[in-house]
């Protein structure tokens, strides 16, 4: 007997969703301390031993969200103890973030507070604040406001005020006497020169360090309140990498195993990626 045809296309839809993420999105994951292949449920079981799981995306990119949430779902498959960080949303926000996951503030509403924080489209994200809102996963806004970013991107450190320096998440700093820094200037410094339109690049090096400390800040903050959660934090790559939020969490005295997902872009491309920023590298196959 001949199977109708409608019901042989959803049986392979539904076998599609079955498969593995790496199998279906067609990605290779990388360990980068040896440069050996591995399937993501290798990489899910040391990242269910890590207290940190840092994972990087290009904002726009939507496979990048797609494996973030996948992760985050194998970790809650595991029934572990969960909050995810962001840096899309800031920290100012945290009161409607948590209604949003709390289920007293609706999708509607929620955007508008989105839009405010973040510029790119909602669509990309929503499968992952859905899925923390419907499993009830705390989320952490790890931004520091834009605004200060913006003023010291532009003017420097120096020039925020008393109330706009209390603004920041406690303990917040700005020392460029940190690794990241001289990671910046070896992977941006020529090509900022070119696009800086008068920009000083100690000033983007400051802003950089800014967002990585108070990220760590926020994270630092949440731990002393549910000292037992594994934070998945998702942030762009040069946030993510181990000498940036990572870096900045040892240095506030936080002692934390953590673990580094990268998506490949072309500074980590052809052995460019380095187990001192990165423990594990995704390619992705071309669109």
């Amino acid at each position: 007997m001949t199977m109708p045809k409608t019901i042989a296309l959803l049986l392979v839809a539904l076998c599609t969703l079955a498969l593995p993420f790496s199998a279906r999105a067609g990605q290779a994951i990388t360990r980068v301390s040896d440069r050996q292949a591995v399937t993501l449920q290798q990489l899910c079981a040391k990242a269910e031993a890590a207290d940190l799981v840092m994972i990087g995306e290009v904002h726009d990119a939507a496979p990048h969200h797609d494996l973030q949430l996948e992760v985050i779902r194998q970790l809650k498959a595991r029934q572990l103890p969960l909050a995810i960080g962001v840096e899309v949303m800031q920290s100012d926000s945290q009161k409607e973030l948590d209604a949003f996951i709390a289920g007293t503030m609706s999708e509607a509403d929620f955007r508008q507070v989105f839009a405010r924080n973040w510029s790119y489209d909602w669509r990309l994200y929503r499968d992952i604040f859905m899925f923390a809102r419907d499993n009830k996963i705390p989320m952490i806004a790890l931004n520091v406001p834009k605004e200060v970013v913006i003023k010291v991107s532009r003017q420097g450190y120096a020039s925020l005020t008393p109330e706009e320096r209390k603004n920041l998440p406690q303990g917040t700093m700005c020392d460029l006497n940190n690794p990241h820094t001289e990671f910046l200037k070896q992977s941006f410094g020529e090509v900022f020169k070119h696009v800086a339109k008068g920009r000083v690049f100690e000033y983007f090096c400051e802003a950089q360090t800014l967002r990585n400390s108070g990220m760590a800040m926020n994270i630092s903050q949440y731990l002393k309140k549910s000292p037992k959660t594994k934070i998945v934090a998702l942030t762009g790559v040069w946030h993510g990498v181990k000498n940036a939020v990572p870096e900045q969490l040892a240095r506030n005295g936080a002692k934390l195993a953590s673990l580094v997902l990268m998506p490949e872009i072309k500074e980590f491309s052809g052995g460019k990626a380095s187990p001192d920023a990165i423990d594990y590298l995704v390619s992705f196959p071309s669109p």
